[in-house]
Order: C-alpha cells, then structure tokens, then sequence
C-alpha cells in the first residue's frame, strides 16, 4: 500500500455514496434542470423517465414595479400592491415540479391519506402521488371525490403559485368552487380560504364572490381577519349583500332558528332579508354604519398576501388596502339584533306560528320600517283566511268558471234574439223599428243597466258604516279569535286597541242598534248573540 493509498482510507468522502446533483433554489440564471417526472405506465407509476425543462429567468420576473388602483363604489377605496419577493426563495423547487406536473394525469387508483403540514410533491410517496394526480383530473372535470387536507391545500398551493397558467377571474372561480364542495367534510379549510380568497381578489383586482358565497356568508364573516373585503359591495348586492350585513352586524344568526328551514325556508330567506335591506338603507342614510360620503377618515390595513399558504418567489406580496370602516359599536349591534328579532316575530305571525323571540329595546321608528314591509303581505293572507273560513253554503252562490269562448258568446246572442221574437206580438199595426231606434234603444238600456249597478256598490258601501278596511279586519280578528289580527289592525289605525273597539261599538249602536264588542279576559270578542249577524255583515265586506 502507498502512501497515498494510505492518505486515501482515511478519505470519508471518497467512502460516502455519491449525491444527485441539487438543484438550487437561490440561482436568479436561466437554465435547463434535470427533474424526475413520473410515468403513467410503470407498475408504481413512477419510474425514472428524465425530461429537461427550460426555466424562465427568475430575477427578470421578480422585477415587478408597485402598482395602485381605486374603486368606485364600496367600502374599499384604494389598494396598492407591491411584488416583495424573499432575498432566498425556499419554494423555487416547488414551482419547477407545479409547472411539470401541471397537465399530469394517472388512472383510477385507490385512495392513499397523506399527511402533511406544508405539503409538496417530494413528500409525496408512490401511492399517495398515483392518487394526488387521479383527483386533481377528476376535480378538473368537475367531479369532487374524497381527499385529505394534505390534497387540498397542495392543489391550491398550485393554483396560487401558478397564476399565469390560467386567466385570473378562472382560477378565483375554481379557488371558490373547491372551499365550497370541500368545506363539509374538511371544517377547518375556512379560515384560509377566507384569507386566501381574498388577498386573491386583492391582488389581481377582482371583485368578492359574493354570488358564489352566499350561502355559507355566516360562516365566512366569522373567519374572516379583514370583513370589509366580503363587506366591500354589500349595499349593492340586494339579499345577498344583507345577509353579509347581517352576518357582521347581527349577534343572532336567524338561518339556525327553530323555524327557519324545511317549508319555511324560503319565506325566511326572501322576507327577513327583505324587511331587513329597508331598515339597514336607512341606518346607511343616518351614517350609523358608516359616513358615506367621508373619505378624510378611511382606515388602512396592510399584510402580506397569502400568509400561512406556500408562497414561492412569484407570489411574495404587500398590500395595502384604504377603506371605509364598518361601525362596531355596541349600540349599532344592539339596533340590528333587535331589529332581525322584531321582524322575525313579525314573519312567524304571518305563518301562524306562536311563539316569539324576545326582543329588547327597539324604537317606534324602526318598528314602522319592518311594519309597512309586513302590511301588504299580512292584507293577503288575512283575505285568504277570509275566504278560506267562509260557510260552505256561500261557495255555491259563487259564478262558474268556464273561461271565455267567442264561439259561446255568439250563440248565447243568437239564443237571445230567438227568444225575443217569440216574445214579440205581431199587430198589423206594428212598426218595425229602424236600426237606429234600436241603437238608441240599446244604449237607452246599458245606461240604466250601469245605473242600477251604481246604486247597487252604493248600498254596499252604506252596508260597511262607514268603517276602513282595518277596522274591518278588527273585527274580523275579534270573530275569529286571532290577536295577532286584532294587534295589527289596532297598529295600522294608529289606536290603542280599547280605543279602537269603542269606535267600533259606538258605530255599530248607531248603524246597527247595539254594540258587538266584548271585552273577555283582556281580549276583544264578538258577542254570541250577534255572531250569525256579524258573520252574514263580514261576508258582504268581501264580495
């Protein structure tokens, strides 16, 4: 043994296997890199197949001058964004792969759970990479089968690192459409996706999917950091936009009520938002939510974009954001609770439901606002169950419905004449008429015809004694035994309710010769002597 054959057994490095070339992630060059792919054909899937790819030049990118722009409408007024990539970018090696493996398919395979708290493709194994590429296909025909949250955010670290692989407003939809169809059996993806979804959007000046997620606003509101984004064009948004107000605002989410789903559901959703929009324009209008008008005082939030997410070098962002701040004030909070109670007591009644939500503290104005969105609704069903309550007896008084038929009006007149000219006694002397004596004749009858319809809705009217159509549905109300009609009316009249059935009495012992109202337990009755009267009264106020 030589000397240097000595030197060289105590050589460690020459004992130690040799390495695969690294590739490196500080390198700015532009250069071809070796990398592993997989092929679909092998056993695994995975045996060493080599193809070179061409990597852009990484500084030259990364040189993205700051850039601004303003909103016209919202509460967001301004956003300035700026490209402040990291001096080491750590993730270069995971936009190579992504850009590889981008149009990557395997077969159908079997599901593999993957764990991982920063998922890449190196972590991946054989199995778990088979499954990763056979959902990502499967998702991009539109099709949402089981995965892990190790998948999910892997797919969605790619969507975000790979923003020029397809157009922004396509990417933001499928960023949407992913938290949506995976949100039930992966809770947790909330908070991030509420924060990624909208630094997105802010980024690339997109507006917020509201219409995509409206239906889980609630839950939204509540993850997010920064509500101004989802809040950003609310009142533009009709119902969608209330319920994001709701969402911020209301200390009491009414869509997990005891009555707000199965058939009610909808009344729920058209109504509470409905009456909800007129009381929260006003509150806009009263500056209680925010000054309109007054950008002197905007607040500024700055971040950096996609936190938490695996960011390479492309996607380092700052933003910046001036927008109007929504109120959180204790009182406002209070107004709008008490205020989506209120109105939701006012749409139980409407669906005959009894019980109430107890309401604290709720003024006279803003009950007016939920009131006059109620009335028409409340006219309706009263007249419904009017009609609905009538003796089956009147029902068969009621003309036939057999819709209108040219060919039947022809031979009703023809029937007519022929009746006519049997009625007609013949006399030599008579004179036939001339066609304009029958015009005359005619319009002669029409007008006497007309006139006898007069004095005909004359006497109904004087049938009425002179009382409004509330005070008609008080007294409904009192026939029926409803309180909640009886309430209305009195609230329509702008009358106590005492108040109002003394008016009542006094105009009936005028027009009818006694009173009809009782007072029965602290609640207004008709008198059982005149029940068949009144019913007869009630049922000539509705013809």
């Amino acid at each position: 043994m030589t000397e240097n054959e000595k030197d060289d057994f105590w050589d460690i490095s020459k004992l130690v296997p040799k390495k695969s070339t690294v590739l490196s992630t500080f390198s700015t060059k532009e250069k071809s890199v070796l990398i592993t792919i997989p092929d679909a054909d092998s056993e695994d899937r995975f045996s060493k197949e080599q193809r070179t790819l061409s990597l852009p030049n990484m500084a030259a990118t990364q040189a993205r001058a700051e850039f601004s722009y303003s909103c016209e409408r919202g509460l967001i007024k301004k956003v300035t964004v700026k490209h402040s990539p990291d001096k080491y970018d750590f993730h270069a090696n995971f936009l190579k792969a992504a850009l590889l493996y981008y149009d990557f398919k395997t077969p159908e395979c079997e599901f593999a759970r993957f764990y991982s708290y920063m998922p890449q493709y190196t972590q991946l194994t054989p199995p778990q990479k088979n499954y990763y590429f056979y959902w990502r296909s499967m998702l991009r025909s539109g099709k949402y089968i089981k995965t892990d949250y190790s998948y999910f955010y892997l797919y969605v670290y790619e969507i975000l690192n790979l923003p020029d692989k397809m157009p922004k407003t396509e990417a933001l939809r499928l960023l949407v459409k992913l938290w949506k169809e995976y949100r039930k059996t992966l809770p947790n993806i909330d908070t991030n996706m509420a924060l990624w979804v909208q630094d997105f959007c802010l980024v690339y000046n997109l507006p917020c999917p509201m219409e995509d997620i409206k239906d889980f606003i609630f839950d939204v509101m509540g993850a997010s950091g920064f509500k101004e984004f989802y809040l950003s064009d609310a009142q533009n948004m009709g119902r969608d936009g209330v319920s994001s107000i709701l969402a911020y605002l209301s200390d009491y989410d009414w869509r997990r009520g005891k009555y707000a789903g199965g058939d009610n559901k909808e009344a729920y959703a058209k109504h509470l938002t409905g009456a909800m929009g007129i009381l929260l324009e006003k509150l806009f209008d009263k500056g209680k939510i925010y000054k309109k008008e007054d950008d002197t005082e905007l607040s500024v939030m700055e971040r950096t974009a996609f936190r938490s997410a695996l960011c390479t070098s492309e996607i380092k962002y700052r933003v910046s954001v001036e927008y109007r701040h929504i109120s959180e004030e204790t009182e406002l909070r209070s107004i709008v609770t008490s205020a989506l109670k209120y109105t939701e007591n006012k749409l139980r009644m409407l669906l005959g439901i009894k019980s109430r939500l107890a309401v604290k503290e709720f003024s006279d104005e803003y009950k007016q606002i939920i009131d006059s969105y109620f009335a028409e609704l409340f006219d309706k069903v009263n007249r419904e169950r009017m009609l609905a309550n009538r003796p089956e007896y009147e029902r068969l008084y009621e003309a036939e419905s057999v819709g209108i038929s040219v060919n039947g009006a022809d031979e009703i007149e023809r029937a007519s004449w022929n009746t006519t000219a049997r009625l007609i006694v013949e006399d030599d002397d008579f004179e036939e008429k001339s066609a304009d004596d029958a015009i005359n004749s005619f319009v002669k009858e029409e007008a006497i015809a007309a006139h006898t319809e007069e004095r005909e809705n004359a006497d109904s009217n004087a049938d009425s004694y002179g009382l409004n159509e509330n005070e008609i549905k008080f007294i409904l109300g009192a026939f029926t035994s409803n309180n909640d009609v009886i309430m209305l009316a009195a609230e329509k009249c702008r009358l106590p309710i005492d108040a109002l059935a003394d008016r009542i009495n006094e105009v009936f012992s005028d027009n009818f010769g006694d009173i009809i109202l009782e007072d029965v337990e602290g609640e207004y009755r008709i008198l059982e002597d005149y029940r068949e009267d009144i019913e007869q009264w009630l049922n000539r106020q509705t013809r």
